[in-house]
């Protein structure tokens, strides 16, 4: 079942419902029920009611919107009239996406390279819920790459495929190529696997690089057309999985825990109110529940301490209302009175 933020669902296993209101990893999404509490719930347990509405006039909120990057640079020239033509007979097209965070973006920059002899007109569009929206229609001269726009981490999460068409004209030997189209399917959390993202001689830095077009003579597994291209995918997919992997004993359940003493948290508490501190504290208390539940841990040891219990309490409310989650007090020889322990 495909949700998106603003949907409404119910649970499936339990009472009640809420809205969607982030999309997590591993087929989790944060649910904000009738309390405004907020946590983490599998997929296949809840039941969508009503989808979100969104504007028919762009798959992206008007927020999100793509500046088309317009600077040309080629790896061996820039600014020179003639393009520097190679001395081979290689045509190859290749689409990539490089990794970009900062404090006012986090997301990917996607480039098209045109490793040939060949002028290429081309046309990129990107497909998503709703539709499909123009990143980039230019000329790319030989030799060259272009960034053609960036994505942010959400247009990816929303976006279904990248498609690529291209028209090729004006090689230096007369050849003659027909129009080429290609379809880039979006996995969303392929984008955030390191290993996926690779050395290549187009960037200083790793990228994420698909391989649209490959001719070169006498070569038996050029890709010549969109059948080549889909085979490869699925190889380079099948090469991506270790095989002595597929049947591998169950990991035991993993036990978390985490000490919530303040003084374990911040170097000093000086200038600090208590309402400052139990933040701090029910902070890394979501924090850690939450990763552990993505993570299928098998339980949690909270060491909240004594004090006055306010801290504790707060734990145990929010584990039962908000997290819905059975929990006792820890093991008393080990942590004494002040620990809570959490069944996942």
């Amino acid at each position: 079942m495909e949700l998106s933020v603003g949907d409404k669902v119910r649970f499936l296993n339990d009472v009640g419902g809420g809205k969607v209101v982030k999309i997590l990893e591993k087929n989790m999404v944060l649910v904000q029920d009738a309390d405004e509490f907020e946590y983490p719930y599998p997929k296949s347990e809840l039941v969508l009611v009503e989808k979100a509405i969104i504007e028919t006039k762009s798959p992206f909120p008007e927020n999100l919107h793509f500046e088309p990057k317009k600077n040309v640079v080629s790896p061996k020239t820039t600014h020179n009239v003639q393009p520097e033509l190679k001395n081979d007979s290689v045509t190859e097209i290749l689409f990539a996406f490089l990794r970009k965070k900062s404090d006012d973006f986090d997301g990917f920059e996607a480039y098209l390279i045109n490793d040939s002899n060949f002028y290429m007109f081309y046309h990129v569009v990107l497909r998503g819920d709703n539709g499909f929206t123009k990143l980039d229609a230019e000329m790319l001269e030989p030799n060259t790459k272009i960034a053609i726009c960036e994505l942010s981490r959400e247009q990816i999460n929303s976006s279904k495929e990248v498609i690529v068409q291209a028209i090729f004209y004006d090689h230096p030997y007369d050849t003659l190529r027909q129009m080429l189209e290609r379809k880039i399917k979006i996995v969303p959390l392929k984008f955030f696997q390191e290993h996926v993202f690779i050395d290549s001689d187009f960037f200083s830095e790793k990228a994420y690089v698909f391989e649209l077009l490959l001719e070169k003579p006498g070569l038996g597994e050029s890709i010549k057309s969109e059948k080549d291209f889909e085979n490869n995918l699925l190889l380079k997919e099948e090469h991506e999985e270790d095989a002595s992997q597929k049947f591998k004993a169950r990991k035991k359940p993993e036990t978390v825990e985490v000490d919530l003493h303040i003084n374990q948290l911040v170097d000093s508490v000086i200038g600090m109110s208590n309402a400052d501190i139990l933040k701090i504290q029910l902070d890394l208390f979501h924090k850690t529940i939450t990763e552990a539940i993505m993570n299928k841990a098998g339980k949690v040891i909270l060491i909240h301490g004594i004090g006055n219990g306010t801290l504790k309490a707060a734990i145990r409310e929010s584990l039962t209302k908000q997290y819905k989650l059975q929990f006792e007090d820890a093991s008393f020889k080990e942590y004494g009175f002040g620990a809570t322990e959490v069944v996942l």
